[in-house]
């Protein structure tokens, strides 16, 4: 009988609905956003496969180990790797429910009875365990006005469900796919921590040019305002004139501070992420590193496969899609083995001992009939977060694709900018230089070389700011074509 009910469970399982993979990466798409996604980028990029090691392209031996130091102790990532283990654990639960469970339970009791005339002595009942110790011998019946009795007992007992249809398998792939989801969710994480402390190092850079570029205008200006003083005191200038270059003496001293401010802000960024405390006293370089070289973007359709984000929303809509198939096939049969067995043992004082062992296997099906429409409710509410999942993921994808464009475009217009602004520093220089020279000779005013100096100032402070731009959107660019950096930490285990 047992042979014929496990034969029967094993076939029931064989027989059962094997589960689909969900479909992944474009093909989630529908056909109309699917046909859209191009041959290759349209901004201006170099062609062939996107290559690893970003962060060692800047060449800056400084940065490489800032970044190590950010992924080693950084308390978020360390929390997202916690959810990572979490996840693997959660998928061990779901798969714990195709195996049998198995439970045992003992007992051990000292019973007493006050007895009024003749009555029968009844063995203990260990109820569930299927061990049921009940009736007794006509010569146990006693006078004595009281008795008493130890009571023994051990049951075992287990049951298994076969997963026909695959609901419980549907539950372990859903719980499996939104592990793979938080593991991809712990790389986005570690490349968009490390692209922090690059943007972040960068910035503190720029703060310390533009603290540089003040400094030398600043100083130009307080010359002027001591030639000023000497003149006016000499009667050759005026009260406005000497107001008018202590004004300019003035921002650019403000201009100064507000770039040795960004700098300190900057410098704490860094210090917070890589877990140290914020006391700005982290010392970086003061010049850019050269810029880099155009990076290969590879194909629009491979960020799909390659970029961890969408990674993660692609295996967040396979578990609502298996989440689904666990819902519908809730409503279906379910078919169970059980068995159970039990020794149990009554010791009555000054009398004897009654044993009793018992065993039983049983099969069953139940079938849902009527809950309220809440298995059907149910599986509705599965199917619109599936549906939700897809549409999560068209929007990702298309976010993705916006930010390599966008990274693409800025960087070929960043260094457009980049050269003419280079020319215009360099002329203003030289405007500079040569109004002074004209200046010593009497054929020009101070207020000329003044206005020049701040036109100087003003480009080289824009020139700054774009070399420092050009840099933050190559760490933008990798950051969207999904590259990793070897050398920088591992993924989550």
């Amino acid at each position: 009988m047992k042979s014929h009910l496990f034969l029967g469970a094993a076939a029931l399982t064989l027989a059962g609905c094997a589960i689909k993979n969900p479909p992944k990466g474009a093909d989630i798409m529908p056909d109309s956003a699917r046909a859209q996604i191009p041959g290759h980028w349209s901004g201006a990029h170099r062609s062939g496969t996107v290559a690893p090691n970003w962060i060692r392209s800047f060449g800056d031996p400084e940065l490489t180990r800032l970044v190590e130091d950010a992924v080693a102790r950084n308390p978020d990532l360390a929390a997202a790797a916690a959810l990572v283990e979490a996840s693997r654990a959660a998928v061990r639960v779901a798969a714990a429910q195709l195996y049998p469970y198995v439970a045992a339970k003992g007992l051990g009791e000292r019973q007493g009875r006050e007895i009024n005339g003749g009555i029968g002595i009844d063995p203990p009942d260990l109820g569930g365990l299927g061990v049921s110790n009940s009736g007794g011998a006509a010569d146990t019946r006693t006078i004595e006005s009281s008795s008493q009795r130890w009571v023994y007992g051990l049951g075992i007992g287990a049951s298994w469900e076969a997963d026909v249809w695959g609901r419980v398998r549907s539950r372990k792939a859903a719980a499996k796919a939104d592990s793979a989801a938080l593991e991809a969710d712990y790389e986005y994480a570690r490349q968009s921590l490390a692209a922090a402390v690059a943007r972040a190092y960068f910035s503190t850079i720029e703060a310390a040019q533009q603290e540089a570029n003040a400094q030398e205008t600043l100083d130009l200006y307080q010359e002027y305002l001591k030639l000023t003083d000497v003149r006016k005191q000499q009667g050759h200038a005026s009260d406005f004139e000497l107001a008018q270059v202590k004004s300019r003496t003035a921002g650019a001293r403000d201009t100064l501070i507000a770039a040795q401010a960004a700098r300190a802000q900057s410098i704490r960024a860094i210090e917070v992420v890589t877990s140290h405390y914020p006391a700005g006293k982290l010392h970086t370089r003061r010049s850019f590193p050269s810029q880099p070289k155009g990076v290969p973007a590879g194909l629009p359709a491979q960020l799909l496969e390659r970029r961890p984000d969408l990674i993660a929303a692609e295996r967040r809509f396979a578990a609502s899609v298996h989440r689904t198939n666990e819902a519908r096939t809730a409503r279906l049969p379910r078919f169970a083995l059980s068995a159970t067995s039990g020794l149990g043992t009554a010791q009555l004082d000054g009398v004897g001992a009654l044993d009793a062992f018992s065993w039983s296997l049983a099969a069953g099906v139940v079938q849902p009939i009527f809950f309220g429409g809440e298995l059907k409710a149910a599986q509705e509410v599965r199917s619109a977060e599936q549906k939700a999942s897809a549409a999560s993921y068209v929007s990702a994808a298309l976010h993705a694709f916006e930010e390599v464009e966008d990274a693409l475009a800025g960087d070929y217009y960043l260094r457009q900018r980049e050269e003419a602004l280079g020319d215009m520093v360099s002329a203003s220089a030289d405007s500079v230089r040569l109004g002074r020279l004209q200046l010593d000779q009497g054929q020009t005013e101070m207020f000329t070389i003044l206005r020049l100096a701040g036109e100087n100032l003003a480009a080289k402070i824009e020139l700054t700011k774009i070399r420092a731009s050009r840099l933050r959107e190559r760490v933008n660019l990798h950051l969207a074509l999904g590259g990793d950096f070897k050398g920088t930490g591992a993924t989550a285990k």
